[in-house]
């Protein structure tokens, strides 16, 4: 099914010029899978103008394409950032299914087909213009790079070192060093890897120093939680200006089931939701189908992992995200 899923996709591109992108802020599993992907495309099309174009980086991004580049001082990342008027037929759009996270373009004056590459849960939203069909979601993934790595598998298209470099680091990063992955994510790793791969270079790759500013965001977190018991679960709500999926991490790490910290921002808020395994195991919690199911907000993720943005009522908002995870807890 997956790979006649794929197969369509190519028959549809193929004689069209398109862009790839992913959501705000990209992470590196939407910036590595969009490079791989147009990687790929470039080497089945030949003869056809592919863009890869993001609105914004993260930091952690930034910080992994500076030690990157280190390694591979000759590597042409060849990407845009931020606006441009491109002659484009069609747009890829990797990492999220969620079309309130990609702020490239405006989504009410979006008159191009676009399709949908993701790991995410399925929101089943009908989008103007999305070519339904052809979206392929796979929301047992632990990262979009591993759907993007079995396009290669498909047509055995080799994948250059700097690529299994990038298509590695973006499969640990998003699968938490494999605490959210899962035999098929091994597989596709053991493919990658090769002699001319060294797993010790990629782990240091994705180190990055904290810098003093979040040391002290994750102790104001600390300062600032508060914590709601659940019969034997722990949950804790803090509140932050940046760095909140750092704080939901560390709230986990030492000793909270599910965090929770919002940060109120100009043009609304931002929710940042993480939950341990055991609690997920146990309960059948999924936090990414919370999220989708709250009115009035965007957001989406996985059963451990996910964010939502509102612009309105914070507080109503947040109430309505705690009910809902004590109805889950509780029965």
């Amino acid at each position: 099914m997956n790979t006649s899923k794929r197969d369509e996709i190519l028959k549809y591109l193929k004689g069209k010029n398109f862009l790839i992108t992913s959501h705000d802020l990209v992470d590196l599993d939407g910036f590595i899978s969009s490079l791989a992907l147009r990687l790929f495309f470039k080497n089945f099309y030949p003869n056809q103008k592919i863009y890869v174009t993001f609105s914004e980086l993260s930091k952690q991004t930034k910080s992994y394409l500076e030690n990157f580049s280190r390694k591979f001082p000759d590597f042409d990342f060849d990407i845009q950032i931020g606006k441009e008027s491109l002659d484009i037929d069609v747009i890829v759009i990797l990492d999220t299914n969620n079309l309130d996270q990609v702020k490239l373009f405006d989504k009410s004056n979006l008159d191009i087909p676009f399709v949908f590459l993701d790991h995410h849960l399925n929101l089943q939203k009908n989008y103007p213009n999305n070519l339904l069909s052809l979206n392929l979601i796979h929301d047992n993934y632990s990262s979009t790079s591993e759907i993007v790595v079995e396009f290669f598998e498909d047509h055995r298209i080799y994948i250059p070192i700097p690529y299994r470099y990038l298509l590695i680091s973006a499969i640990l990063a998003d699968s938490g060093f494999l605490k959210h992955g899962n035999n098929r994510t091994i597989k596709h790793l053991s493919n990658l890897v090769n002699d001319e791969v060294e797993i010790q270079d990629i782990l240091l790759l994705l180190e990055k120093d904290r810098d003093i500013s979040e040391k002290i965001a994750q102790i104001k977190a600390l300062q600032r939680v508060k914590i709601i018991r659940i019969n034997e679960w722990l949950v804790g709500i803090s509140h932050l200006s940046s760095f909140t999926a750092s704080a939901a991490a560390l709230l986990t790490r030492i000793g909270f089931d599910v965090a929770i910290v919002i940060t109120e921002e100009k043009a609304g808020f931002r929710i940042t939701t993480r939950a341990k395994k055991q609690i997920r195991l146990k309960t059948g919690l999924h936090l990414g189908k919370i999220v989708s199911e709250i009115d009035d907000v965007s957001g989406g993720g996985h059963e451990g992992a996910a964010t939502l943005n509102g612009r309105n009522d914070s507080e109503k908002t947040l109430n309505h995200l705690i009910d809902k995870i004590k109805k889950t807890l509780i029965n």
